[in-house]
């Protein structure tokens, strides 16, 4: 792998109140790859192609391996959790006081994300009512 593709680390967040979450790793993403791109190809609401050939690993509304409850939620938003080797947040999901990051034409690189860098996506809706009103019930 060149130093221009990572392999990236996701959580998919469903439910921020039940803390219902799903890991998967996207192997070989091109870091040139813009924010909008990823979210797109995860959404497969438009025929993307993520650099260098990553695109079937990302199309989880379709995937088997992806529970029924998260192929059809609506994800848009998402932060980096924690780089490799570096220290995780005490927090239960993410932490909830930085901004969330959306579709943008920013590259995968300039938001800081590098190989092995852990993200999570999430709905943005979801997000800013855990923000006011932060209950978890599980």
């Amino acid at each position: 792998m060149d130093k221009n593709s990572a392999n990236i680390p996701v959580i998919l967040i469903r439910s921020f109140k039940y803390r219902t979450t799903h890991y998967f790793v996207l192997h070989n993403i091109s870091l040139t790859s813009t924010v909008a791109q990823l979210f797109d190809a995860i959404d497969q609401s438009k025929s993307v192609h993520l650099e260098p050939t990553s695109l079937p690993l990302l199309v989880i509304h379709r995937s088997a391996t992806i529970p029924p409850p998260f192929r059809s939620y609506k994800f848009d938003a998402l932060k980096l959790r924690h780089q490799a080797h570096g220290s995780k947040s005490g927090d239960l999901l993410i932490e909830m006081s930085s901004k969330p990051i959306q579709p943008s034409e920013k590259t995968l690189a300039s938001i800081g994300i590098q190989n092995e860098s852990e993200i999570a996506v999430f709905s943005l809706s979801d997000y800013q009512a855990q923000c006011d009103n932060p209950e978890f019930l599980w």
